[in-house]
């Protein structure tokens, strides 16, 4: 397959859109993942690729991109350090922003219960205090859900849950809808993509291309884990698309109107106007 940053007659537009629309159709998919054993070796497997996209691994892969953007041949000094100033600032707004905004106000204005929560109480796994998944979320905060949630969990016959799926069921007690997790991985790997088809050539532009298919695995690890619906990993990885690339054209605007375009760029101006 030919570089398709080397295709002149290909804009950056049209090349995102050849990697992101059927991205986002493989998204779709995630409504025929099948139902998979949780006390296996597989769904820890699973935890493990959804855990990457979570505050404690993200930055390592934030840090690791920044590297592999700034380092590239040809800027000098100047614009390196510019650059990874915007990238970064970039990066922890679009990344927090929308976190802070997902958990705070969007989840509540929909109180949508996790898909986990909804078939424990139809199984009266809950009970005596929570009956329907609206009294779940009812006992209090995020803690208050996990403290009622861990000694019942403890008990459970079925379904049956490793020790670290276990955990992430207690751990994760907030609104399901839509999916913190798929949005944060769009949104990294739409913005690493595109900066990497802007700026990038060879082994790093595809290294950047590949971010589409972690993202793929930690959309489909939530309802492998029964955590959260297809709808919720869907309507979140069209949100962390949307929120990608609004930040890389933030991000590029902002390098190219304080440090000048790219030299490829330049080129293509001078060639357009003689």
């Amino acid at each position: 397959m030919a570089d398709i940053a080397k295709t002149p007659q290909a804009p950056l537009p049209r090349r995102l859109a050849w990697v992101l629309v059927p991205t986002y159709l493989l998204v779709l998919l995630s409504f025929a993942l099948p139902t998979i054993p949780l006390d296996g070796s597989f769904a820890a497997l699973v935890l493990r690729v959804a855990d990457s996209a979570t505050w404690e691994q993200l930055p390592l892969l934030c840090m690791a991109t920044l590297i592999l953007l700034t380092s590239r041949p040809g800027p000098n000094m100047r614009k390196r350090v510019i650059e990874t100033g915007f990238i970064l600032a970039a990066m922890v707004a679009a990344l927090a922003g929308n976190a802070l905004l997902n958990e705070s106000v969007v989840k509540p204005a929909f109180h949508v219960p996790r898909p986990n929560i909804v078939a424990l109480t139809q199984h009266h796994a809950l009970e005596p205090a929570v009956a329907e998944p609206h009294d779940f979320y009812a006992l209090g905060d995020k803690q208050a859900r996990r403290d009622y949630l861990a000694p019942r969990l403890a008990a459970l016959e079925q379904p049956a849950l490793g020790p670290k799926v276990r955990a992430h069921w207690i751990h994760e007690t907030g609104y399901s809808f839509p999916s913190g997790h798929a949005t944060a991985s769009m949104t990294f790997a739409t913005l690493t993509l595109a900066l990497g088809m802007a700026w990038l050539h060879g082994w790093r532009q595809w290294i950047t291309a590949a971010m589409p298919v972690w993202a793929l695995g930690v959309v489909y690890s939530r309802p492998l884990l029964q955590v959260h619906t297809p709808t919720d990993v869907s309507v979140g990885a069209l949100l962390g698309i949307g929120w990608g690339l609004g930040t890389f054209v933030l991000v590029r605007w902002l390098v190219e109107h304080t440090t000048g375009p790219e030299p490829r760029q330049r080129s293509h101006a001078r060639a357009t106007m003689g």
